[in-house]
């Protein structure tokens, strides 16, 4: 398609109705339907050039822009991409076991492709609905999953009564799982089994939740693998004792301590194992490094264990710059927080600002704080920066070793409207690059977009 659109303005060509094949000028031929010939005649009779467009900027109305396709219920967003690739691993893993376990997800992320669906245009009902579809699938996955794992890392190769019973963590997210929670005695450890779905070879981080301060780290050859402790903060705690008591019933009053943090490596289409134990003997001196905090001593103040650093104001506890020192790329930038004013529509127009439509009240955009409380945590692996812009807004940037972007994980809410006011929230980073107005999106999940 890419070779016969290129091909259009510069030989154009009279339509032919019984054309079956068209011969590209090499050896190659493209098999064509009159349906497409019909297109192309059309492009070339009306001086029409193709070109890619997005619908950012569509609105059905005067003050209906649909910008919630793009911002609108990012967790539910989050939660079909990050099924998405867990479904494409669990198929994997079905194949190589011979079994079939993963119709109820693929059903589940059929529905969700619905253009209401997650385009997060949908009511929160729907929503709802979509996403216990969703938790149902995988966790059917789950199942097969777990038994397949147990068959595929059998030292004998065989189903028949595996020694290891797997279990995985579905709610990461909100630091919730009991199966890396429970004390690791002298005699016991941990197993935990990455899979890579990907067709080379992938390293990653793996954060999990524990309760042990001493703590190694071997890798299936038995050779010890840096790790990092990391305390869990409050704002995670108290997330995950609110849903996990609203979801699953349970009160948790003892949230894990710390996340477990090490380097994971995997061959493509493959699996790796990692051993977590209490030290023994020679091991007691690989213990996991315990992160420590950092008070800011100078008037900025810079975090990364890599090359991508990032540097932060000790008085207003805002960023300041990022600098890496591979690509040489110093960028002076800074990050806020602020709201518009929502409209609840009007005598002209009754639109109101709603779950996608964004139409502010008219009035510029309030800065959520200017004095950002600072707290920053060092280590071997990982860098984190926490802020508390307001009691509802919380953010923690991480910066990994031998990585070269940065993670920004933010809370939102509950969002007050006790003044009678819907807020808008957005986030601005301002920085003195030169763009010509142009930026690229991947929004929705898709490949970039211009």
């Amino acid at each position: 398609m890419d070779e016969c659109m290129r091909c259009i303005p510069l030989h154009p060509f009279t339509l032919m109705q019984n054309m079956h094949q068209m011969n590209l000028g090499h050896s190659n031929k493209m098999i064509i339907s009159r349906k497409l010939l019909i297109l192309i005649e059309m492009i070339r009779v009306h001086s029409l050039c193709p070109y890619a467009i997005s619908n950012f900027r569509y609105a059905d109305s005067t003050n209906a822009y649909w910008t919630g396709y793009f911002t609108s219920r990012p967790t539910f967003k989050g939660y079909v991409r990050m099924l998405s690739g867990y479904y494409l691993a669990a198929r994997q893993i079905e194949f190589l076991v011979g079994g079939s376990f993963t119709s109820s997800l693929e059903d589940a992320l059929g529905i969700a492709q619905h253009h209401d669906a997650v385009s997060g245009t949908a009511k929160q009902h729907t929503t709802d609905d979509y996403s216990k579809r969703l938790a149902l699938g995988a966790s059917q996955v789950e199942k097969g999953v777990n038994t397949a794992l147990s068959c595929l890392t059998s030292s004998k190769g065989t189903c028949m009564s595996p020694a290891v019973k797997f279990t995985q963590c579905q709610l990461l997210n909100i630091s919730y799982c009991p199966s890396t929670e429970e004390q690791i005695s002298g005699g016991k450890g941990l197993v935990i089994t990455a899979y890579n779905p990907l067709g080379w070879e992938h390293s990653d981080f793996i954060r999990v939740p524990v309760n042990d301060l001493h703590l190694v780290v071997k890798g299936s050859d038995g050779s010890f693998v840096d790790s990092q402790l990391v305390e869990v903060d409050n704002v995670t705690s108290n997330l995950r004792k609110l849903y996990v008591k609203a979801y699953l019933g349970i009160n948790t009053d003892k949230p894990p301590k710390y996340w477990l943090v090490f380097q994971a490596s995997v061959p493509p289409m493959g699996w790796n194992t990692y051993f977590v134990s209490k030290p023994k003997g020679a091991g007691s001196n690989r213990m996991g490094y315990v992160s420590s905090i950092a008070s800011p001593s100078k008037d900025t103040v810079e975090v990364g264990p890599g090359s991508l650093k990032m540097t932060f104001s000790s008085a207003s506890g805002q960023l300041t710059r990022m600098f890496n020192s591979i690509t040489g790329v110093d960028l002076p930038i800074q990050q806020s927080f602020l709201w518009y004013g929502s409209n609840n529509g009007d005598g002209a127009d009754s639109q109101a600002s709603g779950a996608y439509i964004f139409r502010p009240d008219g009035s510029t955009p309030t800065v959520v704080s200017r004095s950002v409380p600072l707290k920053v945590i060092r280590g071997p692996l990982v860098d984190e920066v926490h802020q508390q812009f307001s009691p509802w807004i919380y953010q923690v940037t991480r910066l990994y070793k031998d990585k070269e972007h940065a993670e920004v994980e933010y809370t939102i809410g509950p969002i007050p409207v006790n003044d009678g006011i819907g807020k808008e929230v957005i986030t601005r980073l301002t920085a003195n690059m030169v763009t010509n107005h142009t930026f690229y999106t991947d929004s929705n999940g898709r490949d970039f977009l211009k």
